[in-house]
Parts: C-alpha cells; sequence; structure tokens
C-alpha cells in the first residue's frame, strides 16, 4: 500500500483507516439489499452511459445534475420535462451504415456529430420517483469543522455557507471553492474537501460522476468515523450512486492516502 512508511501518520491511526475502510465496504453491500434501496435502484436502471466528454459537458452546464435522460427516454418513465426547462447539450455520432459490394451491413462510420439535449431529474415532473433512502449524515462538529476550514484555507480554498436547497445539495465544489447548505453535516466538508483534493483537475475529466462520487464520499466516512462520529449515511449515499464492497476496495490506496492527508494535518492521532 502507498504511503504505509509515512512517518507522520501513527501506525494504529493506519490501521484504523483500513478499517474503516472495509467496514464501509460491508455496510455499502447490506445497503444495496434494502427494500427502500431495490425499488429506488430499479427505477433508475438502464439509464445511458454518456462518453467521457459528454460526461464534461453535463458536468459544465448542470454540475449539480445527479441522473440524466433525453426527453423521450423521460417519457418511457411517465416524467416530463417542465415548461421553460432548458436542455443539457451533448454531442450524438450520426453513424453510416457500410455496406460491401453485395449490400450486405458489415459495420458502421462516424462521419460527423450533431448537438442533442438531455434533462437532469429535477427539470421534470410526473409519477413520483421511488424515495431515496436516508443519505444525508448532518451530526454537526463545530470544533472540527473550524478545523477542517483552517486546512482547506491552507490547500488555497475558501469555504463559504449559502442555501443550496434549491438544487437538493448539501455541497458543491468548484475548484478552489467549497459551498456549504446551512443544514449539512461535518461530513459533507470532508467530503467536498475531497473533491477539490482528487477531482478539481484533469485528471477527474477522465473519471465518471460514479467514480468521483465514490472516491469522495469513501474518504469522508473513513475521516469522519477516525474522528469518532457515528451513525453516518455513507453506506446509502454510495449505493445510489451505483458503488458496491468491490468498487470500493478497488480505490482502497486512494481512499487511504487521501484520509491519511486529511487526519495528519489535522493533527490526529
Amino acid at each position: 500500500m502507498k504511503d504505509e512508511n509515512n512517518p507522520n501518520v501513527p501506525a494504529a491511526l493506519k490501521a484504523k483507516i483500513a478499517d474503516h475502510i472495509k467496514e464501509l465496504a460491508q455496510e455499502t453491500d447490506k445497503a444495496r439489499i434494502t427494500e427502500t434501496m431495490q425499488k429506488y435502484l430499479n427505477f433508475f436502471a438502464n439509464f445511458y452511459n454518456y462518453s467521457l466528454f459528454n460526461q464534461f459537458l453535463i458536468m459544465l452546464h448542470r454540475p449539480d445534475s445527479t441522473r440524466v435522460a433525453g426527453y423521450t427516454d423521460w417519457v418511457k418513465r411517465h416524467r416530463y420535462v417542465k415548461k421553460g426547462e432548458k436542455g443539457i447539450p451533448i454531442l450524438a455520432p450520426c453513424p453510416k451504415i457500410i455496406k460491401d459490394d453485395e449490400g450486405n451491413v458489415i459495420g458502421k462510420q462516424v462521419n460527423y456529430f450533431k448537438t442533442v439535449y438531455v434533462f437532469d431529474i429535477t427539470q421534470t415532473d410526473g409519477e413520483p420517483v421511488p424515495p431515496a433512502p436516508e443519505w444525508k449524515s448532518q451530526e454537526k462538529r463545530p470544533d472540527l469543522e473550524k478545523a477542517l476550514t483552517q486546512y482547506a484555507e491552507s490547500l488555497g480554498i475558501k469555504v463559504i455557507v449559502e442555501d443550496l436547497s434549491a438544487i437538493g445539495a448539501q455541497g458543491m465544489s468548484s475548484g478552489k471553492k467549497i459551498t456549504l447548505d446551512p443544514a449539512a453535516g461535518t461530513k459533507t466538508l470532508i467530503h467536498e474537501i475531497t473533491h477539490e483534493m482528487l477531482h478539481q483537475n484533469r485528471k477527474a475529466i477522465t473519471q465518471s460522476r460514479q467514480e468521483v462520487e465514490l472516491e469522495a464520499e469513501a474518504v469522508a466516512y473513513v475521516v469522519a468515523r477516525a474522528l469518532g462520529m457515528d451513525n453516518l449515511k455513507s453506506p446509502n449515499y454510495l449505493a445510489i450512486w451505483e458503488a458496491d464492497s468491490e468498487k470500493i476496495m478497488d480505490r482502497f490506496n486512494i481512499i487511504h492516502k487521501t484520509a491519511q492527508e486529511i487526519l495528519k494535518n489535522l493533527i490526529i492521532s
């Protein structure tokens, strides 16, 4: 494991971090099989997986988006785009069918792309969406938030508090700036700091939204647990983002290393 010999991180803390990652992996698998979660996940099954470039366009035009689909795809789910909503532009390939001399189809060739529009679920109305399992960890630790804010500022990151209820978010990372909803718990600040550390760079363009949310939430959970916080809803949050124990353990090193870095700078032993 990387950084296992870092003298600034006590061995006991390293072991605690590893235990919490394994704990999170197990609890996420348990969360996935609850009845409430199954109903929620089934509704969102078979959403189209957009290319990395289109994921970037979606995040550029609507960074708070969670689930997007085209107009007709929403209609199939008995939901309809609200009047006056502006679509999120993405690029759709326009393939040309290639045939041999005998007229048999032998493949397709993309000659050009056209702009099409998709819409986030918050831009739609219609049949109720199955309720999401509770995913907000709302415990507040003012002393810890002060230390975390100071740590963020040491990284050149400004932290502000602003009402985000209109977009249903607890927090947002926007490159050297973190916005927190007044109702957000302390773990949310750790989550957004992790986004700033890991994802506000060119590397994140090659990652899916599911991957970056997994990394940020896993680090937040591990740090919060190491600091004595309980009753965290991270397993539900991760299950909603299609994570499972295998995906979490595949990122063991980056989760462990980032949690170490945060805890070390908070002078936690």
